[in-house]
């Protein structure tokens, strides 16, 4: 998994992530955007709010590892 882009939104409590999988190659990108309840329950680690600000691009492809095990893939878009 390659991430792309991404950050968190304190406002609205969510998590925007661009970024693609293996399979997609160098044509698609796929776009997530998780709420901190989702972020909670699928985190590696026990999280809080106020360390989302530290959060680097390992933990979120753990995050989405784990999300992606009861989840489908979003679709992919055209880059």
């Amino acid at each position: 998994m390659i991430i792309i882009e991404y950050f968190y939104n304190d406002d609205n409590r969510t998590l925007y992530v661009e970024f693609s999988t293996e399979e997609d190659k160098d044509k698609y990108y796929r776009v997530m955007e998780l709420v901190f309840e989702d972020i909670e329950y699928n985190s590696p680690t026990i999280i809080t709010e106020d360390e989302m600000d530290e959060i680097d691009e390992e933990f979120i492809i753990d995050l989405l590892t784990q999300y992606f095990e009861e989840n489908e893939l979003p679709e992919e878009k055209t880059l």
